[in-house]
């Protein structure tokens, strides 16, 4: 059920806060330090329908690492081959448009929504405890909307996200978001809450692995609820430089059935 205005103005009051916390900070309370990262996203279902859609993701994201908050900015490159069924809705597919699969498979490409996000820490502590972060995002509509990349509107979220060291190696990951979905014409999208559980456990001086659980409600009734079980492996090199390859498995008719990346970052 969507928020009443007055909820949502507050709500867009939140956000802003949390997003631009990073921003707010002096900036010569410490010499920030920068990371500009890349991926290529593979992913394929059919999310219900009779037909597969495939999808390229790419995304280019400038983040900035203040002294106890982050902000980034993401701009991605979208190709998606479907029979116009699903669509992107922050930074993922999903079944908008019922049919009988009789349409004509094709193939669009272009600019996606651009994606801005803000943390700040509001605990941080030494080994053997736990982190906290409040975080606020904001998907800018900026896909073609015609091409089905996009809804043509504005999408804001906020959330905590969560991280326990149990020692050095393991470390517990935790999120949890509620995001404020745009209603495009002639749709009735549901705000949306994602959760996500999993482990960072950290192999040797430079490999690493992430393993997360991630959950979400359908945000269009009828659907099934999106879930996945992804992990990812990350290799720091010299010079602060870091490459990362991925797969993810969909555990229900709301997900990919299967997706694979591969990236890389760089801080500076």
């Amino acid at each position: 059920m969507k928020l009443f205005s007055k909820k949502r103005l507050k709500f867009r009051r939140m956000l802003a806060a949390a997003v631009a916390c990073a921003a707010l900070l002096p900036a010569a309370a410490r010499a920030a330090d920068w990371k500009f990262s890349s991926s290529v996203n593979y992913d394929t279902g059919k999310y219900g329908t009779p037909d597969r859609t495939d999808s390229v993701y790419i995304p280019f994201t400038l983040k900035r690492y203040y002294s106890n908050a982050d902000l980034s900015v993401t701009v991605p490159y979208l190709r998606q081959s479907s029979t116009g069924q699903v669509t992107w809705v922050g930074g993922n597919p999903v079944r908008w448009a019922r049919g009988n699969g009789a349409a004509v498979t094709s193939a669009e490409s272009g600019l996606g929504d651009i994606m801005v996000r803000g943390a700040y820490m509001l605990r941080r502590e030494g080994p053997n405890s736990f982190d906290l972060s409040l975080a606020g995002k904001l998907k800018l509509p900026t896909a073609d909307e015609k091409k089905g990349l996009g809804t043509g509107e504005l999408d804001e979220g906020v959330g905590l996200e969560f991280a326990k060291e149990i020692n050095s190696r393991w470390t517990l990951l935790a999120d949890g978001y509620y995001t404020i979905i745009g209603d495009p014409s002639g749709m009735d999208f549901n705000n949306q809450v994602s959760l996500d559980v999993g482990f960072y456990r950290l192999l040797n001086e430079k490999l690493a692995l992430t393993v997360l659980y991630e959950t979400q409600n359908a945000i269009v009734d009828g659907n099934a609820d999106p879930r996945s079980l992804s992990g990812a492996l990350s290799y720091s090199a010299s010079d602060g430089v870091q490459f990362s390859g991925g797969l993810a498995l969909g555990m229900s008719d709301g997900s990919p059935d299967i997706g694979i990346n591969a990236g890389f970052s760089r801080k500076f």
